[in-house]
């Protein structure tokens, strides 16, 4: 075999691997009832930030846990526990959706590893202003 042979068969093997670790590490989202009776397994939650209710954060006592709401698809609210080495989310408060990994203790405590924000654009504003005045 050439050289330029056992490069591509190396080549391609190794894209395979990336491709089949991607596949099998892709967690599908769940509502937090779902989560729930899946308790102690990985999961992905996608919501809303419950604006309704106070982030807890105290930096003195644990300064990576934020504690706050997310509202699901189902419309079913949930305290997470969010424990994030930087500490509390900058925009948090602000946030439109918020997607969770993480899984149910067995007291039916949703505890978050990861967390993505989604911000409300800044574009948003102009774009209503531009429709009004039409």
């Amino acid at each position: 075999m050439k050289k330029i042979h056992i490069i591509l068969i190396i080549l391609i093997a190794a894209v395979s691997a990336i491709l089949v670790s991607t596949y099998t590490s892709a967690v599908d989202s769940v509502s937090f009832a779902e989560a729930k009776s899946q308790a102690g397994k990985q999961v992905k939650v996608v919501g809303k930030f419950d604006k309704t209710k106070m982030v807890e954060y105290d930096a003195l006592k644990d300064a990576n846990l934020t504690t706050f709401y997310v509202v699901d698809s189902e419309g079913n609210s949930q305290c997470v526990n969010l424990h994030d080495k930087q500490g509390k989310p900058m925009g948090l408060e602000q946030s439109e959706n918020v997607t969770l990994e993480g899984k149910f203790d067995a007291d039916g405590t949703f505890h978050a590893t990861h967390l993505l924000m989604k911000c409300p654009s800044k574009y948003n504003e102009q774009k209503h202003s531009i429709a009004e005045k039409n």
